[in-house]
């Protein structure tokens, strides 16, 4: 798989950790992954989406803290076609259907509208997850924030240490 031109290594790692739970050609499951475990350092940026169809809709299960912080809203348990700005024709439903239907990641780079004033645009990742090894049925995402920062610095991120998940 080409990777793209990210520009934070979690972007890469998280990639990286994706690409490595899958086996013979079939996606990794939920079962698979351990980020706690295996990538804790990613825990803040990541992002569970339940995929639901007939009608399709995806629902947020998990929300990392960095991600929360930044949006200043708490998703879990929200769908997609709950909120306006994602509905769809958005950019977030277009990048969650093309998961679904493709079966492959998919990575956007976004202009950020939202309360946090300092946050310029995201990068976010979305990769495929199936119970059956076929047919998705969760996402698994990391999201990057690039922050204007005072020195000059992109993409900003919490503290190698910080861990928390909000759920």
């Amino acid at each position: 798989m080409h990777e793209p031109r990210f520009e934070t290594e979690r972007l890469r790692t998280a990639l990286r950790y994706w690409t490595s739970k899958c086996a013979d050609g079939r996606l990794p499951s939920r079962r698979d992954l351990d980020p706690p475990t295996e990538v804790p350092r990613l825990l803040p940026y990541i992002v569970l989406v339940d995929v639901a169809r007939d009608p399709l809709d995806f629902r947020y299960r998990l929300v990392g803290t960095e991600v929360c912080n930044r949006v200043a809203a708490e998703y879990t348990g929200v769908r997609l076609m709950d909120l306006p700005h994602q509905r769809p024709g958005s950019r977030v439903w277009e990048n969650a259907t093309l998961v679904v239907e493709q079966r492959r990641p998919v990575f956007s780079d976004i202009p950020y509208v939202g309360a946090d004033p300092d946050v310029r645009r995201y990068q976010d990742l979305l990769m495929p997850l199936s119970s059956d090894g076929y047919r998705v049925d969760m996402i698994f995402a990391l999201i990057e924030f690039d922050v204007a920062a005072f020195d000059g610095a992109a993409f900003d991120g919490a503290a190698e240490g910080d861990t928390g998940i909000s759920a």
